[in-house]
């Protein structure tokens, strides 16, 4: 069945990063200049001489001082120079052209060849460089394309031109070009349209009295502009203070350090064929593109998770411990809810094998489903679920077991064989729910069918004889598992959770019930819903919070898809759709693939399902929580409505998954900066959704 949101993928570009600096093949960290030849080899000028990539992906190499200019003619020579010496790059050999009276601050032309001191342009002749023409200001730069030639200082354009070569120089002050400082010039080759990047953004000039920056052409940047390069495919390559701006298909897409370049202010760009190279004072980057389809790319998430994730016995949480940004040497860290993580990727394997009937994933799938039955064993306290456990060669094994630690509560389990963790929450229920259920119908055996409903049966019971609460090793309600009718219906001080913890509790009860169809759980289900209105709770569970509470968002969400997939009363679904339609509303601007899917999935309605796919092919494949630097982007728009409820500063619209810090979907979409380097987030991420999307026909792959 095509749904109204249905959407079939086809293949995508995805994009890679590669990082080159001193210690894997540079010269020096610092990059100042790039060209790119003929045959795609790519030339950078550092501060320590020049660098030329080679086909085995390495880099050859010149250590003849800083270079900081570098160009490529169409006869597939290569000049560059280093301070007052000028040296050129023919049939692969390396030679010394020639040594100037001053340093040389640009080389550019394609056909015809110039290069510019702070006092002389010179034109290429042969073989040497000859003086042309002096310049009118002291040059910083240099712009030619087909006869027309530009040099700029500062303040000043100087336009070569008349009958009599002559500098024709343009002012703010007497003319109609705006305020700013000139940075780089490049002419667009194909119009002759000169393009300038200043500190104020970027501006084109029509060659008479027309200046076009953001406020004429709003996808041109406005942040401080390095450097412009043009593309063969339409493509423009900025470098800017704040990160990479590429524009293309009439658009801007940003890309910003350090998951796309080593640092924040890009001192040259360039594409070379579909790849794009940057260059900063802290190394280069080379941004390619792999053909892949969604598919191909759970494929690849999958195996990562299997290889680098997985805690034994079988727990799938986040990384830490990362070093140089290099996933093989994370651990999988023990988490404050590991059996929520580790069912939401339980999950994403159980929706997985019921498209695909693979062994290998019911395999992976059967191992965290045990280890997260282990959770609600260990403690000895029947139906009281574990927050996560730790072995003896874990990382602080033995750290707050006989004192509180912050707010942890670590205890021996009564075999001895590890240490487990208290205090546990509603997370951990909405998981165990969530994972176990989806097991159960769709994996699980005669064996483990039983297995599985005595758990969670045994959970429920634990929760309505403790009058709706979990209860503690030490006899005491835990202090987030509240579904009390007395609490959640009688005090204030649940507001926030009062009708987000109705739809939890439901959702168990209803788990329950489907499972082992014992009445008693259907009775307290109906008597939560109607005696104590849970359902009507549930109708608008979504509070307004300015959008700084995302945890309660999760839960949401996640048990809204359980009690859907298996409730089928009508009259009790409608309450439960017009809360999560609700929810939807207020959530939408996050664009959240997960919401969207589960919202498109059990209303059958346009759930943009667009954005949620552009989100699955934009999410890096890396996965590691790199640093992010947006702060001196000019075009974010600050939400002002979370400093009334003490939210800190965030974005009105949430940036795209690739221009963000990495996050779980309880984490704050809104944030535009952030990371660590250290740590990296579960694939499962992306695992979820994808296979949510397949598994209700909302995603279909083609052919």
């Amino acid at each position: 069945m095509e749904r109204k949101g249905y959407y079939k993928s086809r293949s995508f570009p995805q994009r890679i990063c590669d990082f080159f600096d001193g210690s894997n093949g540079l010269l020096a960290d610092r990059a100042l200049c790039l060209a790119s030849g003929a045959d795609g080899t790519v030339y950078i000028g550092t501060e320590n001489g020049l660098n030329y990539s080679k086909s085995d992906g390495g880099f050859g190499s010149l250590a003849c001082g800083c270079v900081q200019a570098i160009n490529a003619a169409d006869d597939g020579t290569i000049y560059f120079a280093s301070g007052k010496i000028v040296f050129c790059i023919k049939n692969g050999k390396i030679c010394e052209l020639q040594i100037l009276d001053e340093d040389v601050v640009a080389i550019k032309g394609k056909k015809d060849i110039y290069l510019i001191t702070e006092s002389t342009l010179y034109k290429l002749g042969n073989p040497c460089f000859e003086p042309y023409f002096e310049t009118d200001r002291p040059a910083m730069g240099l712009a030619c394309s087909k006869g027309k030639i530009v040099s700029f200082s500062g303040r000043c354009l100087a336009i070569f031109a008349g009958k009599r070569k002559h500098w024709m120089c343009v002012y703010p002050e007497h003319t109609t070009m705006p305020e700013f400082k000139i940075n780089t010039a490049a002419f667009d080759e194909s119009l002759g349209f000169l393009w300038l990047g200043t500190d104020k953004g970027a501006y084109i000039f029509d060659n008479g009295c027309g200046w076009y920056g953001h406020n004429e052409i709003n996808c041109l940047p406005n942040e401080e502009i390095n450097s412009i390069s043009f593309a063969d495919d339409g493509r423009v390559i900025l470098g800017s203070e704040a990160g990479l701006t590429i524009i293309s298909n009439g658009a801007a897409k940003h890309l910003p350090a350090t998951r796309w370049a080593c640092a924040e202010n890009i001192n040259d760009a360039i594409a070379v064929g579909s790849d794009i190279w940057t260059a900063t004072d802290s190394g280069v980057t080379k941004i390619s593109e792999k053909t892949m389809t969604l598919a191909e790319k759970a494929d690849y998430c999958f195996e990562l998770t299997e290889k680098y994730y997985i805690r034994k016995p079988g727990y799938a949480t986040h990384l830490g411990n990362i070093a140089n940004c290099d996933i093989s040497t994370g651990k999988p860290k023990i988490t404050d809810n590991d059996g929520l993580w580790t069912h939401t990727y339980l999950a994403a394997l159980c929706y997985c094998y019921a498209v695909t009937k693979d062994e290998k994933v019911l395999e992976a799938a059967r191992r965290s489903m045990k280890a997260c039955a282990y959770l609600t064993k260990v403690s000895g306290i029947k139906g009281f679920t574990a927050r996560a456990v730790r072995f003896e060669d874990d990382e602080g094994y033995g750290i707050g077991t006989e004192q509180n630690v912050d707010w942890c509560e670590w205890h021996k389990a009564p075999d001895g064989t590890c240490e487990w963790l208290g205090e546990t929450s509603s997370d951990e229920m909405t998981g165990h729910f969530l994972g176990f259920s989806l097991y159960y119908d769709l994996c699980a055996d005669n064996e483990e069918k039983a297995y599985i409903r005595e758990i969670i049966t045994d959970i429920a019971d634990h929760i309505i004889d403790n009058g709706y609460r979990l209860c503690d090793i030490d006899g005491l309600p835990t202090t987030w598992a509240c579904w009390a009718p007395s609490e959640l219906n009688g005090k204030s001080m649940w507001l926030w959770e009062k009708c987000v913890n109705s739809l939890e509790i439901l959702t168990f009860l209803d788990v329950a019930y489907h499972m082992s169809g014992d009445e008693k759980y259907r009775k307290e289900f109906m008597r939560l819903a109607i005696d104590e209105h849970y359902l009507i709770n549930a109708a608008q569970h979504k509070k307004d919070d300015a959008r700084i509470t995302h945890i309660d968002d999760n839960l949401a969400f996640l048990c809204s898809s359980t009690i859907l997939r298996i409730e089928k009363d009508s009259a009790i679904r409608k309450y439960l759709l017009m809360g999560m339609k609700h929810h939807w509303d207020y959530e939408r601007t996050e664009h959240c693939v997960m919401w969207n899917l589960i919202y498109g999935a059990f209303t059958d309605e346009v759930c943009d399902i667009d954005e949620t796919v552009k989100a699955l092919r934009d999410m890096p494949i890396d996965f590691i929580n790199r640093k992010i630097y947006n702060a001196k982007r000019k075009d974010l728009v600050f939400d002002t409505a979370q400093e009334h409820w003490g939210g800190e500063k965030q974005l009105i619209i949430p940036l795209a998954l690739d221009e963000k810090p990495m996050f779980n979907y309880d984490s704050n979409p809104y944030i535009f900066e952030g990371g660590d380097n250290k740590t990296a987030i579960c694939p499962s991420c992306y695992l979820l959704p994808y296979w949510f999307g397949r598994y209700y026909g909302l995603i279909d792959e083609g052919e």
